[in-house]
Parts: C-alpha cells; sequence; structure tokens
C-alpha cells in the first residue's frame, strides 16, 4: 500500500440504505420504549433485574446513537462542503437531543436516590459501577427533569450549531500559495498551507503563517462574536444555572480531577516552561542560524523534509516501532488500514487536522489524516493509530465506561509517538539524529508548553468575556499570553494576535486543552520507567488502556504505580523534556 488509503464508511451505513433507516427506526423504536420505565419509576423503586435492565437497555440506545452520529461525523469530515452530509448531521444531532431529552428522568432519578439503595443496586451492576458512581457525583450541578429537557433540546440549534457553523464557514477558507516556490498558484487549504509553516525557506514559513493569519483574522471580529456567545452560554448555563464554582471546573469534574491537579500542572507548565524551551528556542535559532527566533519559525525542520515516506513504508515503521513494545499494539494499529476504516488521502474539503474516532466497543476505529509523505505524518499517523489500538484494548469495556477521560486519552497516542521516535533514532546518522531529537523537542513544546499556556489564555478569555470585553480586548490578551511563555527567546509579530481565533479547541471543546500537557507529561514519566524497567512496563501500561474510562486518572494512574500526581510530578516530566536537549 504506497498510495494513502481513502476509508470507506459504507462498511458502516450508505445514504439511503435500509440498514440507515433501520438503525434511525430502531433508535427512535427503542426511545419510546424505555418511557415504560418512567411510569416504573413513579410507582416504585425498581427491583434489582428491573434496574440492570434499564440500564442495559440504556447502553443499547447509546450505541445505536453513537453509530449515527458517529457515521454521520465521519461523513461530513470527509467532505464538509457536502450540503447533504450536513443536512444529515444536523438531524441526527435532534435525534440525539430527543434521546437525551427522553431520558433524563433515568439519570435524575438515579443522581437523586437514597444512598443505601443506590449501594444495593450499585452491587448488582458491578460493570457499571465508575459510570454510576460519576453520575451521582455531579447530582449538585444537575436541574429539575423539564430544565434538562429544555437544556438537552435547544443545543443543537444553540451551541452545536454555532460549532458547526464555524466549522463550515472556516473549512471553506482558502489560502493564496504565491509564495510558494515552484508553485502551480492553486489556492491552498489549511492543510496544504500548514505544510509551510515547516518549510526550510524562512521567507516561506513566514509568508504561510502571514497567509494564515491574514485570511482568519480577516475575519477575527466576527469568529470572535461566534467564541463570545460560546463562552456566554456555557457560564449562563454551567456557572449560573448549574453551581458550578468557575467555567473550567465543569471540565474538571467531567475529567474526575480533583482541581488542585490542574492546578499543579498549570503551575509547574508556567514556571518550568518559559525557561526550559526559551533554552531550547535559543538553540535552534543557533542551528539555523538566526540570531534569534521568530514565531514563524517555531517548527522550521533542521533540513528540508521532501517527503520521502511512501504510505505503505510509514505503516511498516509504525507498526514496527509499536511492535518493539508489544506485538498486540502492532496488530492492533494494523487493523484500521486492513478494515479500510483509514482516511489518509489529500483532497478537497476534508476535514483539517487529524482524528482517530471510536465509536462503540468492540468496533475498530476510524482515522483520518492528511499523508503528505513528510516526518511529521509518520508521527501523526503513530498519534492516531495509539488512539485506535487504546480504543481497541477497552473493547471489554460498555459503551458508558469505553472512552478514557480527557487527560489519560492521549496515553497510547504519545506513547506512539515516542517508540516510533526510538525506531527512527536507531537508524538514523548523525544529521538525522539532530533532526529527530529537535523534533522531540519542537512537539514537547506543541503538546506541553503551547497548550498548558492556551488553558491559561482560556481561563482569561471567559473572564474577559464575562467583564463585556471587546474582541479586540481578547486579541491583545492573546498577543501577551505568547510574549509571556516566549520571553526574549522568540520575537512574536503583532498578527500573531488573532491567531486563538484558528485554534478549534476553544470553540468545540472548552478548557480541554490542559488534557494534553497532563498526557504528554504523564507519558514522559511512563518513558522514565520505560527506560529503566524496559518490557516489564508492557503489561503494565496494557492494563491501563485496557481500563478505559472505567476509574479516575488519579486511581487508574495510581494502578500503573505512577503519582502522585504534584508539582515534583510535573517537574520529572520537564526532565525528560531536558535530556531531549542534551
Amino acid at each position: 500500500m504506497t498510495t494513502p488509503p481513502n476509508w470507506d464508511l459504507g462498511l458502516l451505513y450508505v445514504p439511503g440504505s435500509p440498514e440507515l433507516e433501520r438503525d434511525l427506526a430502531a433508535l427512535r423504536s427503542k426511545k419510546e420504549a424505555f418511557q415504560a420505565y418512567r411510569e416504573l419509576l413513579r410507582e416504585r423503586q425498581p427491583s434489582l433485574a428491573e434496574f440492570g435492565a434499564m440500564t442495559r437497555e440504556l447502553e443499547a440506545l447509546r450505541v445505536l446513537e453513537s453509530n449515527l452520529e458517529g457515521w454521520a461525523d465521519l461523513r461530513f469530515s470527509q467532505d464538509t462542503a457536502h450540503e447533504e452530509a450536513l443536512a444529515f448531521l444536523a438531524q441526527v444531532r435532534e435525534e440525539s437531543a430527543e434521546l437525551e431529552a427522553a431520558v433524563l428522568f433515568y439519570e435524575i432519578w438515579w443522581k437523586e436516590l437514597e444512598p443505601a439503595a443506590a449501594e444495593r443496586y450499585l452491587a448488582s451492576l458491578p460493570e457499571f459501577d465508575y459510570y454510576l458512581r460519576q453520575a451521582r457525583a455531579l447530582l449538585e450541578h444537575t436541574l429539575s427533569e423539564p430544565e434538562e429537557r429544555i437544556v438537552a433540546l435547544k443545543n443543537p440549534n444553540g451551541r452545536e450549531a454555532l460549532v458547526t457553523l464555524y466549522s463550515s464557514y472556516t473549512n471553506r477558507y482558502t489560502f493564496d500559495s504565491s509564495f510558494v516556490p515552484g508553485g502551480d498558484g492553486q489556492p491552498l487549504n489549511r492543510e496544504e498551507l500548514a505544510v509551510h509553516f515547516r518549510s526550510h525557506l524562512p521567507e516561506v514559513r513566514a509568508k504561510a503563517y502571514q497567509e494564515l493569519l491574514r485570511v482568519y483574522g480577516q475575519d477575527g471580529p466576527f469568529l470572535a462574536q461566534i467564541y463570545q456567545a460560546l463562552v456566554r452560554d456555557w457560564r449562563q448555563e454551567n456557572v449560573r444555572l448549574r453551581g458550578y464554582g468557575s467555567p473550567a471546573l465543569v471540565r474538571h469534574k467531567a475529567n474526575d480531577l480533583p482541581e488542585s491537579v490542574v492546578a499543579s500542572l498549570l503551575r509547574v507548565c508556567q514556571s518550568r516552561g518559559p525557561a526550559v524551551f526559551g533554552r531550547y528556542f535559543q538553540k535552534k535559532a543557533q542551528a539555523l542560524g538566526q540570531a534569534r527566533l521568530r514565531r514563524y519559525d517555531l517548527y522550521a525542520p533542521l533540513f528540508e523534509d521532501k517527503g520521502r515516506w511512501e504510505f505503505g513504508e510509514a505503516m511498516d515503521l509504525v507498526r514496527d516501532s509499536f511492535s518493539s513494545f508489544a506485538p498486540q499494539l502492532a496488530q492492533l494499529a494494523g487493523n484500521v488500514a486492513e478494515s479500510r476504516h483509514l482516511d489518509a488521502a489529500l483532497r478537497p474539503n476534508k476535514a483539517s487536522g487529524a482524528f482517530c474516532a471510536s465509536l462503540a466497543p468492540g468496533q475498530i476505529p476510524w482515522v483520518l489524516m492528511s499523508f503528505k509523505g513528510r516526518t511529521q505524518d509518520l508521527f501523526t499517523l503513530a498519534h492516531e493509530l495509539g488512539h485506535a489500538a487504546h480504543s481497541q484494548l477497552a473493547r471489554e469495556q460498555n459503551i458508558f465506561q469505553f472512552h478514557a477521560s480527557l487527560p489519560l486519552a492521549e496515553t497510547a497516542s504519545t506513547f506512539g509517538e515516542m517508540l516510533l521516535a526510538k525506531r527512527l533514532l536507531q537508524d538514523a546518522g548523525p544529521q538525522e539524529k539532530e533532526a529527530l531529537l529537535f523534533h522531540l523537542m519542537d512537539d514537547a513544546y506543541a503538546t506541553v508548553g503551547r497548550q498548558a499556556f492556551f488553558a491559561l489564555f482560556e481561563t482569561q478569555a471567559h473572564e474577559l468575556i464575562n467583564q463585556g470585553a471587546p474582541a479586540r480586548a481578547l486579541a491583545e490578551a492573546y498577543l501577551e499570553n505568547l510574549k509571556t511563555q516566549f520571553g526574549q527567546a522568540v520575537e512574536v509579530a503583532p498578527e500573531f494576535s488573532w491567531e486563538w481565533v484558528a485554534i478549534p479547541h476553544f470553540y468545540f471543546a472548552p478548557f480541554y486543552v490542559y488534557a494534553y500537557s497532563f498526557g504528554q507529561l504523564l507519558v514522559y514519566s511512563l518513558w522514565r520507567v520505560y527506560e529503566k524497567e524496559g518490557p516489564d512496563l508492557a503489561q503494565r501500561l496494557m492494563t491501563l488502556l485496557a481500563r478505559g474510562g472505567s476509574g479516575s486518572p488519579l486511581d487508574l494512574v495510581a494502578e500503573a504505580g505512577l503519582g502522585p500526581l504534584d508539582d515534583d510530578f510535573w517537574a520529572g516530566g520537564f526532565e525528560v523534556i531536558e535530556g531531549f536537549l542534551g
């Protein structure tokens, strides 16, 4: 396989097919049948068998919902300009919202159940223990059933519609390519433009960033309005109505992480990051023959990457690197391509970036990326296939406990990148080795330092919007954030003040980004253990991954023999980063 593949979504559903209509009808009929339990709960407490039946029927509903909405998302991602795909995605999101409203009575009854009765039910369904306990932990932030129904029904045409608008609008952006040496003059999409952020030519890097920021910046006030509306909606629902102490606390509780752990993570990143990465940026400027690094040069390669890798060769390298740690990881990664669940081809209107979509337990995940043959693409492939291996290892979990919490979701993917780096370093000459170590530092900054300062900006942005600050104030705050994290080591041009409107995570998943810093520093700690223990770590890590989301991050990390997650722990991760510097 040398040509980057397209996935075959027809393996799941075909538009207008009997199978698609059957499952849509099943979702509706099962949802209606589930209402019978409403009357039962009004009359009396269910028996243990009835509670088990209720929970398993809800599980079946969630699997149907995940398959239908997941397929709609995948179909939209492969062509964001496809109007029918967008319309169907909106339709399925409406179905999901109606399902949320229809099952609220069960969830609210369970949260409000007196403790002794709840413990009896929990003992009868140990496989759902963590999900059910987590639901009860959020009781204080749960509204009445009529209020929850309103929230569930409004979201598809409220915040979710705004997110879709942002995605559809920005995915249609095209960028001028006149700065590309030897180019054909055709407009670029964002993925194609992003290639030039890593050009070996300084003027090309600068012009690529300037073009990105020109296009996003000219729509900056409009995109900021979308963001401001999302932030206000988030605060109104979660702080004012649900009683969370802060906008970020919503995410911390969903991640089952104490606020103190997140504060510790960000504190260490804020105190150690600028110094550690500042030294790297100075070293990189020297290697590039520059007096000072510009923000345009952040991901500059030491040498030109001409995209020499064939896709089949890339797959072999990733599988080989995974196999050196655990052969099962290599097999699980290979399942994705062999099942035609991998879309790595280049085409217009394809969603930017890369992701792994794990729809339900026992299914092969779906991976999307755009493979151009660069070394960076090898690491993206390893990252997403690491995600895919993670979800397959967790296949024995139920749909409620299948997905790892956000802080642990990057464990396998980032560890996969480290395994690939180790494999590439084995065969690298001096020049290639230096380039790979610089790549590891680039990745460490992008995943630890950059994401931590994103999280700090996001907290500030939510507060500024609450105070009625205009879009320009957000842009100024973002520019100041960049200057703080880079200090004197990196020159930041004023146009970067609008870079934040080009960061989808701020729109799609508020306060998500610290999970990247958490996951990367956790993996560095795992890597330190691996360098000491070698293969003995494999079983511990595989056991951790197989747990999926069936326990709190603190408990699962403790089971893996790591922690406590305090300042010293995060500082240990920075020691690994400093080791890359030599």
